[in-house]
């Protein structure tokens, strides 16, 4: 058994120092200029099945060396989706999004919307778990105690049942937002959106490389999409790349 142990341990350190070892020198090889280089190193560590916010942020830089907009959008998409306090994948996406040919303003939003908003962001849908589970097993303990001493339940206790209550409904709210929401970045240089999901329905409008889209519905191999300015439309799915 302890030879099992060791054997994993030993597999676990080996396969850890490789990716460890590969993202140092892809980010050598980025250092040097040879931005093809390094992407393809970045992408085998991803092909490994590891992934980070880093990871993600660094392609982007990549791509944004090469002046390869869409795939640096789509590669600080992937790094927020991951961790969406990386401020410098933030700041990196902004620019390049000054870029692309599209300039889509969003739609106002009302200001419970941007408090409710700011609310669940704050943290990430983890760290809301966590913190409700925490406060629901403080809750229970502290009312078994009181049980067993013949006391009443208190007013911190009160005080303590609703903030669970309040942290489990932003937690799932938060696991909500994420998994109800499939975004997509615009791939192909020029794309035009149909009324319905067929090559003989109306023009509505032409996007281009980068442009972020939200997926409403798919019928086959077509998309419906909705910008933030509110326009939607139908596309072809190959013609976007998802943000999975």
């Amino acid at each position: 058994m302890k030879k099992i142990v060791c054997i994993l341990s030993i597999f676990c350190c080996l396969t850890t120092f490789g990716k460890d070892s590969l993202f140092t020198i892809a980010n050598n090889e980025y250092s040097k200029k040879n931005y093809l280089a390094a992407i393809n190193l970045y992408d085998s560590i991803l092909s490994s099945g590891y992934a980070s916010s880093e990871i993600f942020y660094n392609l982007g830089n990549c791509y944004y060396k090469k002046q390869d907009w869409a795939n640096a959008i789509w590669h600080y998409e992937k790094a927020l989706k991951l961790d969406s306090k990386n401020k410098k994948a933030k700041d990196n996406l902004e620019i390049t999004q000054l870029k692309i040919v599209d300039q889509i303003e969003s739609l106002p939003k009302l200001f419970y919307q941007i408090w409710w908003n700011k609310i669940i962001t704050f943290l990430n849908t983890k760290t809301w778990q966590i913190l409700a589970i925490i406060c629901i097993w403080i809750v229970l303990i502290v009312q078994i105690v009181n049980r067993l001493r013949g006391k009443k339940t208190t007013n911190p206790v009160r005080f303590l049942s609703l903030l669970s209550i309040v942290l489990f409904c932003i937690a799932l709210f938060s696991f909500k937002e994420k998994q109800s929401v499939n975004e997509a970045i615009i791939f192909s240089s020029s794309v035009v959106v149909n009324s319905a999901p067929s090559n003989n329905s109306t023009n509505l409008f032409t996007l281009h490389s980068g442009s972020k889209v939200e997926i409403i519905d798919q019928i086959g191999n077509w998309i419906n999409i909705q910008l933030v300015n509110g326009n939607s439309g139908w596309i072809k799915e190959s013609e976007c790349k998802i943000l999975d």
